[in-house]
């Protein structure tokens, strides 16, 4: 083989090596990040695609458990074109075994309502489970704190 393919193999390899040696918590790191991604483009199809069909719910808005996906699709039908941001902060990501993953976390929503901005900070726990080969949330549940953390103190040990 010339000296040209060399390269050009060597190049190809040194590319692909990263996704092979991603692991599950890689994986569960990329759907919370797509989820965010959803979130701040208010493209309700693509944040509703994340959640397993047997999906429990309990969101941060309103009182209501929602099961399965035209109850989870419908508890975001509200962010359409609202304009609403959020980010996870403090995120952690623990694999219970190669199909079950717990991540937890910190949001900060941002909502714009006749004129006036909004921010919470709730709290996330989420349950993921493998089906095939995607991650999918199956566990969702927010829990609205009434204050902004201002440092949060990592405790272990």
């Amino acid at each position: 083989m010339g000296t040209f393919r060399w390269v050009i193999v060597l190049v190809a390899v040194l590319a692909l090596a990263p996704l092979a040696f991603a692991g599950p918590t890689e994986d569960v790191d990329a759907v919370v990040d797509h989820w965010v991604t959803a979130f701040n483009s208010n493209d309700v199809g693509a944040l509703a695609n994340l959640y397993a069909p047997d999906a429990i719910l309990l969101g941060t808005a309103g009182l209501s458990l929602h099961e399965g996906s035209e109850a989870v699709r419908s508890y975001f039908d509200r962010l359409a074109k609202s304009g609403d941001k959020v980010s996870i902060n403090n995120r952690k990501i623990v694999v219970l075994d190669g199909n079950v993953a717990y991540v937890t976390g910190f949001y900060e929503f941002k909502a714009t309502r006749n004129g006036e901005t909004r921010n919470l900070w709730p709290a996330l726990p989420w349950f993921l489970v493998k089906r095939g080969n995607d991650w999918l949330i199956e566990h969702h549940h927010s829990s609205r704190r009434s204050l902004a953390p201002l440092t949060l103190p990592v405790r272990r040990g």
